[in-house]
């Protein structure tokens, strides 16, 4: 249970440093056209690719991303995509670490600004369980925050469906130090 809870602590504590951070970086200068076709076929699994891979190899990805650093430009954190997912917009933070390769990723399905419906919530229980061929866990409502949480084991990788009243979230992280 504890365990859960840090790992769960350290995933709200990653969120809510990327939404304090500045973005500072170079646009892409993509063909036109090509982002909205590349963006548009891009999946959950094009997203979880990312983990692993140098942060300098990952520039480009989902038609070019920001570099994102802590407000004082001390911390190098990782890269923001604005981008679309399944022809959907959304919000993907690659977190880097010390060695700036990607540790974890976090995608933003909703910002808080719209009412998440179930369906909505569903499409993503489905793509998960579908990508990851792994059973989903009902993680319930976490009584320290209120959000609710779906988890989902596959192979080395954990993907967490996050919903906090109209926040909608996908974290993709290592199971590093984690039993199965």
């Amino acid at each position: 249970m504890r365990k859960g809870l840090f790992v769960f602590s350290m995933s709200l504590l990653c969120a809510l440093m990327l939404m304090g951070c500045s973005t500072a970086g170079a646009e892409s200068e993509e063909a036109p056209g090509t982002e909205q076709t590349e963006a548009a076929q891009a999946t959950i699994a094009d997203a979880a690719d990312l983990i692993g891979k140098a942060d300098a190899d990952i520039a480009d990805a989902f038609g070019g991303g920001e570099e994102n650093w802590t407000s004082d430009q001390s911390t190098y954190i990782g890269r923001i995509y604005e981008t679309e997912l399944y022809g959907e917009p959304v919000t993907v933070y690659a977190v880097c670490g010390a060695e700036k390769t990607v540790d974890a990723v976090s995608i933003w399905i909703t910002d808080g600004e719209q009412e998440v419906s179930d369906e909505q919530v569903q499409t993503r229980k489905d793509r998960v369980t579908e990508l990851t061929g792994a059973e989903m866990q009902d993680q319930g409502i976490a009584e320290e925050s209120g959000t609710q949480s779906w988890k989902w084991s596959a192979g080395d990788t954990f993907y967490t469906l996050r919903l906090l009243d109209n926040i909608l979230t996908l974290d993709i992280n290592p199971a590093v130090g984690e039993l199965h």
